[in-house]
This record gives C-alpha cells, structure tokens and sequence, in this order.
C-alpha cells in the first residue's frame, strides 16, 4: 500500500540499535540525529527498558510464537537537547547464527527500534498507543534474523509505522456484551455479532451487524457505542453506517483483508 499524498508523515525517522557482540550499536538511523546522539539514545533505551544483559529472557529462541512473545514497547520518553522531539521504544530479539558470543547465538540478539516523532504530534501518536506493539509483530514478520536488519527492511517498517499514526490503516473494532469497545487486531479475527469499521480516509465508520436476531437492546447499546468512539477518537469525522446484509458484511471483510470465522468471503 502506498501512503496517500495528502498525509504528512507523523514520525521523523526511526533509529535500531542492537546489544552486539561488543555491546550496543547502531544499525540504522534515518533521521537527522547525529550518530553520537542516536547511540546515545541507544544507551538510555537500552538502560530505561531494563535490558543491559537480555540474553535470557528466551527458553527456545528457534521457537518464533516465544521469541515474538517478548516484544514490548516503551516511552514515551524526551531526546536530549532535543526539545521538539520524543521517542517511543520497541524491544524485540532476533537470532543471530553468526555470533562470536555463544549466548547471543543460544537466546537472541536484543534489539530497540526507536520511533522518533515531533511533540506537535503527540496526541496523535498516543491515540494509537495500544496498536503500536501488535501492529510491529505483524510488520516485522521478515525481521527474524540479525542480517534482517538491512536497509530495505527497516525502510519498510518506517514507512508502515507512518501509515499507522496517518490514520491510511482502517481499524476494526467490536462491542463486548458489557459495552465497551474493543480494538481487534490482525487479519483473522473471531466471530462477533458486531464489527466496527472506522476507515478515516474514507471518512466512514461502519456497524457491520452479523446477528439477525439481534435485540433491539443490544442494537441500542451498539449504536451508542459507536458514537462514543466517533466522537472520542475520531472528533466526530466519521458518517456512520450500518451495514445487516450478510453478503454486504462478506463483501466489506474482503475489501478490508480481514478473514472472519465464520463468515464466508467467496
């Protein structure tokens, strides 16, 4: 997917730094902190996240589901002598084949992606706080390996980060039985009998009701819900629609790339 024109870019550039051999590096750096200043920032990642020796936190680093399972994101957190600028930091290990120190080759080499962003776009970016840590895990699926750290990859995960904080990335949400909203992540999701579609470039957000036998209750609390999103998150942009036909609902699901059990596609 290619960002649209009329989006600003929200993050400034993305620096990646690794617990090396020799200890912390940095491999990549696309923005116009200095290369002292991006190892500095390194440093404090690394010693803010509480990591300076993380080579045991994986039983089995040949067991992805486990290795991916330690990602975390942190911050956000001031740059030094950088008063416009903040940081948000995510941690993750990847296997290193290659590597001198045996525990770095047993339990991962330990790396930090900092997402560097200007104060001005704060709010926007913490809007999206909770999607930040699953959204990287989905991204960074060809990231597996320390030789995964090259150019092309790494422009590729700044380039999507972008698309999430630009609002480009539809969200889907659901209503549980108690009311409350819940963000769903990923292309397969379990069945609801509501899934909410806020697709801000198209300035729509969809109730897509699956249950014919839904309560007149139940829709109430729905409908009530998602005005409470629209106008929390999106400041009331969005139209809503309410989408009951079952090959309309198949039909937006498809458009959206997201596989519902369940619900058939064809």
């Amino acid at each position: 997917m290619v960002i649209d024109d009329q989006y600003d870019p929200k993050l400034v550039g993305i620096i990646v730094s690794t617990f090396a051999d020799r200890g912390p590096d940095t491999v990549f750096n696309n923005t116009d902190l200095a290369d002292d200043e991006a190892m500095i920032l390194a440093i404090k990642g690394m010693t803010v996240i509480g990591l300076d020796n993380p080579l045991d936190a994986i039983e089995d680093i040949n067991d992805d589901e486990e290795r991916r399972s330690t990602i975390q994101q942190f911050g956000p957190f001031p740059i030094k002598d950088r008063a416009t600028l903040k940081a948000l930091a995510i941690s993750f290990v990847v296997k290193s084949e290659d590597s001198t120190d045996h525990r770095i080759r047993t339990f991962g080499r330990f790396c930090v992606l900092f997402l560097i962003y200007n104060v001005e776009h704060t709010r926007l970016i913490l809007d999206s706080y909770g999607l930040i840590e699953p959204y990287f895990n989905i991204i960074s699926r060809d990231i597996n390996y320390d030789k995964d750290l090259h150019p092309n990859n790494l422009n590729n995960v700044y380039r999507k980060m972008n698309m999430l904080f630009q609002g480009v990335l539809p969200r889907v949400f659901t209503v549980t039985d108690k009311g409350v909203i819940k963000e769903l992540i990923g292309k397969e999701i379990m069945h609801r009998d509501v899934f909410l579609i806020a697709d801000k470039k198209k300035k729509i957000l969809y109730s897509l009701l699956a249950d014919p036998e839904m309560s007149v209750w139940r829709k109430h609390e729905i409908n009530r819900a998602a005005a409470n999103l629209n106008s929390h998150l999106y400041k009331k942009k969005l139209t809503s629609r309410t989408v009951t036909e079952l090959e309309e609902i198949a039909g937006l699901l498809k458009r959206y790339n997201l596989s519902v059990e369940g619900v058939s596609l064809a």
